[in-house]
């Protein structure tokens, strides 16, 4: 019988898509949360009305039709607005943006130009991270270079962590900030000792700010292309889907230097195709009265304060304070391997949260908070965790 695999490269050929999944199969009284979504308030229907008659009035018109495959010109000068607004850059809707189909596809797209299959490029990435992180440099031809963050650090970069991995194979840096999953926001002092190894060694630097409009009181996010020798060699990969609350949109953006995106531009047919014309309809209406994301940023920072004191009942569990974002970084070492603590969830509190291990630390549990828009039920899933961990056999 043929085999195709035969004929991919190794890497691809030793993918597979079969990965183990949790399903709800006890017979519950409650019903089931999934707080494992990086998608806010999902399940529940949170399209803001504005957001919803653009979308729709689009589909009415123009929507059967394509934008230019770098995304529509109405939406491009908008998000060059924003990223002046929210990152103190002045960018130009012609030579320094490109939407995407949501973010995860901006990855290989940006960072393949400058990695040559076969050629042993190194992509240097602190871990814990973003799941998908770990894939894309083997997707691009390159080998991903794990670099280690600590707890007791608030998962702060380590410099002297990228020096002692840095090669003369090392080509760039990916990062995420704010961090998926630890809610870090890196500080300025600690992006520009960042800043100054990317420059020493002359590499590209990658950063996913996904999470930037989810930035709590009291931190700051500095973006790592404003800081002294950075824009020229930065390139941001960001979105629409945390900060609306509209992920099913799958709207992103990237902004890079002229010399860069000219390059992008010329193949983004090929990589990406033209994202979907309502939808940036609907996300242009979104950002020309975004009211409605500062209200899911405050309510992102009550239901953290809550949770936490739910969390602290739990005995033998670590978290770091949320900084950013939608999401607690749980240490569950005590109940042992993340993946077995996320079975027992799935049976004994009907909640299904993040397995660590695919975020580069098996004994970690992501619990995603911004699940769910009724306040109340969302907290009563929080409190099913608890007891559950509480009656654990490990406390016995």
């Amino acid at each position: 019988m043929f085999d195709p695999r035969k004929l991919m490269d190794p890497y691809y050929a030793g993918l597979t898509s079969k990965k183990s999944s949790f399903t709800f199969q006890a017979e519950l009284k409650v019903k089931p949360a999934e707080m494992n979504w990086a998608d806010p308030f999902r399940p529940d229907d949170t399209i803001p009305p504005h957001v919803k008659k653009a979308t729709i009035d689009c589909i009415n018109s123009t929507g059967a039709h394509y934008t230019f495959p770098i995304g529509d010109a109405e939406l491009r000068k908008e998000i060059a607005k924003r990223v002046k607004k929210l990152n103190n850059l002045d960018v130009d809707y012609k030579d320094n943006i490109t939407i995407c189909s949501g973010s995860d596809t901006a990855f290989v797209f940006t960072m393949r130009p400058f990695l040559v299959p076969g050629a042993g490029d190194e992509v240097m990435i602190p871990t814990p991270t973003y799941a998908n992180d770990y894939d894309i440099a083997p997707l691009c031809g390159a080998k991903t270079v794990t670099v280690p963050t600590y707890p007791e650090d608030n998962y702060a970069l380590r410099i002297d962590e990228f020096e002692k991995r840095a090669t003369s194979r090392t080509k760039m840096v990916l990062f995420t900030n704010p961090n998926n999953p630890t809610s870090t926001v890196y500080t300025r002092k600690n992006l520009e000792q960042l800043a100054g190894f990317i420059i020493k060694h002359d590499l590209i630097c990658v950063v996913d700010q996904c999470f930037e409009d989810i930035v709590f009181d009291g931190y700051e996010m500095t973006s790592v292309a404003t800081l002294p020798g950075m824009a020229e060699r930065t390139i941001i990969i960001s979105s629409l889907s945390k900060g609306m609350g509209l992920c099913g949109y799958r709207v992103g953006y990237i902004v890079a230097p002229a010399e860069i995106t000219d390059v992008l531009h010329s193949v983004t047919v090929q990589y990406l195709g033209a994202p979907n014309t309502a939808a940036q309809a609907g996300i242009l209406a979104g950002l020309r009265d975004p009211a409605f994301m500062e209200d899911y940023r405050q309510e992102y920072m009550i239901r953290a304060k809550k949770i936490m004191e739910i969390l602290d009942d739990i005995p033998n569990i670590n978290y770091v304070k949320p900084q950013s974002s939608f999401f607690f970084w749980i240490d569950v070492s005590h109940y042992g391997k993340a993946v077995d603590v996320v079975s027992y969830l799935v049976e004994n509190a009907a909640v299904l949260l993040s397995d660590g291990k695919k975020y580069g630390c098996d004994t970690s549990v992501r619990l995603i908070y911004g699940a769910m828009r009724d306040r109340e039920e969302c907290f009563a899933a929080v409190r099913r965790v608890r007891d559950a961990l509480i009656d654990h056999p490990n406390n016995k």
